[in-house]
């Protein structure tokens, strides 16, 4: 077999035309579509990572969030309970306080009341008894209950502190001591009463007498301003006041 050259020639030159038209007409065109596609491709999924990065991110940032928002609500949990706990304890407290404030001052006034209930009946008894007592008094008294206070009274004047027979004595001057006596008093008495006032006073003293029913038995002496008394009602008289100050 013989080769044609020149035919081989034209077919090889045809073949490198037909190259040249591919690679300048259609192969270029091609790499360049594939690798704008490439292109978008690669961009595509380069905005895909930095997306699902940023939600990656604000993920972990709301996570972050919530565990921090949970962490702040027990905290403001925990210190609510707290201060409830604190705030009952201070009611109950304060609570029991007032009871016992109360109850103190309920029981203040209870002894109080049974102080006073008891003594208004000693009030009372000790009115009784002294009516009693004056009455029966008032019955006895006499002559000789009369002649028993008056050696009292002169018992009394000459058992006297020397400061206050000085005191007596300066107080009777020349006045008349006034003399007040449940009854009428015989010689004998009024001349006792005079020694003895007589001794007090180193005077002789001038007796203005007068009967006064009310002193029961015996009689009031009164040389300026001292009273000196042995009688029924100002014995009863100092014994409900000395019973009334000690209740």
């Amino acid at each position: 077999m013989q080769i044609d050259w020149s035919t081989f020639l034209l077919q090889t030159v045809n073949f490198l035309i037909l190259v040249w038209i591919l690679r300048h007409f259609l192969y270029r065109p091609v790499l360049a579509v594939i690798a704008r596609r490439r292109a978008e491709i690669e961009r595509t999924l380069a905005e895909a990572h930095e997306a699902s990065d940023k939600a990656a991110t604000l993920r972990q940032e709301y996570e972050g969030r919530l565990s921090k928002w949970e962490a702040e609500r027990e905290t403001a949990r925990a210190s609510l309970k707290d201060e409830i706990a604190a705030e009952r304890k201070r009611l109950l407290a304060q609570a029991r306080e007032a009871a016992a404030a109360e109850q103190q001052r309920a029981q203040a006034l209870e002894e109080a009341r049974q102080r006073e209930a008891r003594r208004r009946a000693e009030s009372d008894a000790l009115a009784l008894a002294s009516d009693f007592v004056s009455r029966l008094a008032g019955r006895l008294a006499g002559q000789g209950l009369d002649e028993r206070l008056l050696d009292m009274l002169l018992e009394d004047l000459a058992s006297l502190p020397s400061e206050q027979r000085d005191a007596i004595r300066e107080a009777a001057g020349d006045q008349p001591v006034e003399v007040a006596s449940a009854r009428e008093l015989p010689a004998s008495q009024l001349d006792r009463l005079r020694q003895g006032l007589g001794e007090l006073t180193r005077t002789e003293p001038t007796l203005d007498t007068k009967v006064d029913p009310s002193l029961l038995s015996g009689l009031r002496v009164s040389v300026g301003p001292w009273v000196l008394g042995a009688n029924l009602a100002d014995e009863l008289r100092f014994f409900r006041n000395g019973v009334s100050r000690a209740g």
